[in-house]
């Protein structure tokens, strides 16, 4: 990483932290106090062993014993206050992080969100930002606190015998790197492990969302298999980590303790027999010692911590960092005339063309049809044309201006947008057909509903547009997600209404319904229609017929029904009981 790099990142981590500088500050006071009063109590002990009790002096005992106890009620108070003060920190920063990641993943282009699952995604981010809450809410923090109590306690050695205490730092240096070399062992172990829980989260996420089908053709048990035969990898995972782990520092932790206060006995007793030094600096060598390699050790948890936080924070950077889809420029679209496709092409992977050299135009106020066999690229076509992708070749003109120049949140809002695969979000009727527009009025949201013919269907629920959906609309048939769906497209009033096989999902009575309401939705409006039912496009102006992501023919009904065979054999196949193109018609 360079060092401009590093400067850009730690401008952005500051820039998070400054709006909450006064919680960091309050956190940061409370724990150096707490620090103190930590430092501060064996000395306290010290003059209790080497002052109060050769005076007898109980009054002097009974005040260096209250003092003791206050400092370690003021501590606790301290540190209570420091934890709060920091985990809002934490909160408020991961908060502010989580909602910029979020609005800048709205942002990005469909094509980022077609090689990222979205389950592992969502885990992926969800593991990043609990790494940077615990820098901003623990990490970072006690890491400078250990610092300073571990330096703070070697203070104290120095002052008192600095000989012994020098004698007493030699090991530290070297415990420290080895916790480092443990846990350089141990890294790859951890990123493994969360990659396996990121994967964990993307399977289940999948079959989840697919339950009907997965239950439907009895595949539970390879759901279930499948999820476990990953988990088991992480278990495993898990296991040799926490072995090496726990193993590693049970050893170090001997070490730096029995063994250390056998070290600090024989090193400080000599002089307390000989009377240069006090049996209290022996006691305060030993309450130090204890507690020496717990800041130590804390210190190297924090930096693993810090370095962990700092990779979390890295990736979440390079996400927020991905440039959003292009906006286009601050010019307003006006479909007045004509929209027109010139020598459009495209592809998803390089090398396997899905559009190839495609043009055709729509005139305002047309219905303009697409068939074709599946994969020919008439789903593409209507997705460049909502600009979720961007053409590679040649170029789509609205009104003479390239499509790529205008406003991109204005050339959506014309777009009524009805897909075969329906996506419905957890809350009621309503929300969902004005999809969170408070602008559009409930009324207008049940005119919309009766346009598509499901005002009947809403009327007998016990709470009409307030009724809650499931998840995914889990508790609406096929047919009637279909028509919430529909009734979006008519409750935006667009000029422009783009069905993609927006009919085929549901029942042929419902697909009639619609076909009247069409008549009066798309009188004065432009339309788009891909579809595999030919009786939705019967009485389109314009048919284009799409094979191998190009357009071999095109023209009204007749007109195809006349000239194209693959277009007559289609007809043949969906109307075996009509024979002549007269009767089709």
């Amino acid at each position: 990483m360079s060092s401009t790099t590093r400067t850009k990142s730690s401008d952005r981590f500051f820039s998070y932290l400054s709006p909450f500088a006064g919680l960091f500050l309050a956190g940061f006071i409370a724990m150096m106090l707490a620090t103190l009063a930590r430092l501060a109590g064996p000395l306290i002990l010290r003059q209790l062993v080497d002052v109060a009790i050769p005076r007898a002096d109980t009054g002097m005992m009974i005040a260096y014993a209250s003092l003791y106890l206050a400092i370690i009620v003021v501590m606790g108070g301290l540190t209570y206050y420091q934890t709060i003060t920091i985990v809002k920190l934490g909160l408020n920063v991961v908060t502010t992080i989580k909602r910029d990641l979020f609005s800048h993943l709205l942002s990005l282009p469909v094509s980022y969100f077609d090689k990222h699952p979205v389950g592992e995604l969502m885990a992926r981010v969800e593991s990043d930002t609990e790494k940077v809450k615990q820098l901003f809410s623990e990490t970072g923090i006690m890491l400078v606190g250990n610092v300073i109590y571990f330096l703070g306690m070697f203070a104290v050695f120095f002052a008192m015998d600095a000989k012994i205490a020098a004698l007493i730092f030699i090991p530290s240096p070297f415990l420290l790197a080895a916790f480092f070399l443990i846990f350089d062992r141990l890294r790859p172990l951890y990123e493994k492990a969360r990659r396996k829980y990121a994967e964990i989260t993307a399977i289940a996420t999948e079959f989840v969302q697919g339950i009907e089908v997965v239950q439907a053709f009895n595949r539970t048990g390879h759901a279930a298999s499948r999820l476990e035969a990953v988990s088991k990898e992480k278990r495993d995972v898990e296991i040799r980590a926490g072995m090496t782990e726990y193993s590693a520092m049970g050893l170090m932790s001997f070490i730096g303790g029995p063994l250390f206060i056998v070290l600090i006995i024989r090193l400080v007793a000599p002089g307390v027999l000989s009377g240069a030094l006090t049996l209290g600096t022996l006691l305060v060598f030993i309450e130090y010692g204890v507690r020496l390699f717990e800041p130590l050790f804390s210190i190297g948890e924090n930096i693993r911590g810090v370095q962990q936080a700092r990779v979390a924070l890295t990736r979440i950077f390079d996400i927020m960092d991905l440039p959003p889809e292009y906006a286009g420029n601050a010019i307003a679209p006006r479909f007045e005339r004509s929209i027109e496709f010139r020598g459009v092409c495209f592809e998803y992977k390089p090398g396997e063309p899905v559009l190839d050299d495609v043009s055709f135009s729509i005139a305002r106020g047309e219905t303009v049809a697409l068939v074709g066999a599946s994969g020919s690229g008439k789903t593409t076509t209507v997705s460049l044309l909502c600009k979720f992708y961007e053409a590679m070749k040649g170029e789509i003109l609205v009104d003479g201006q390239p499509l790529n120049s205008l406003d991109l949140r204005q050339w959506r809002r014309s777009i009524g947008l009805v897909l075969q695969d329906i996506y419905l979000f957890p809350g009621t009727i309503l929300e969902n057909v004005r999809i969170y527009d408070d602008t559009i009025s409930p009324e207008a949201v049940m005119k919309a509903l009766e346009t598509v013919h499901a005002a009947d269907y809403v009327y007998r629920l016990a709470n009409g547009l307030a009724t809650e959906l499931h998840e995914r609309g889990s508790n609406l048939s096929m047919g009637e997600k279909q028509l919430v769906s529909f009734a979006r497209a008519v409750a935006f009033d667009t000029d422009l209404i783009i069905m993609d096989e927006a009919t085929a999902s549901v029942d042929v009575a419902t697909e009639r319904r619609i076909q009247e309401s069409l008549e009066v939705l798309l009188e004065g409006r432009t339309a788009v229609i891909v579809a595999h039912r030919l009786s939705s496009i019967l009485k389109a102006d314009k048919i284009l017929f799409f094979k191998d992501g190009r357009i071999i023919a095109q023209g009204k009904h007749e007109e195809l029904v006349s000239i194209l065979p693959e277009y007559r054999e289609l007809v043949r196949l969906q109307f075996p009981d009509l024979d002549t193109e007269t009767e089709m018609a």
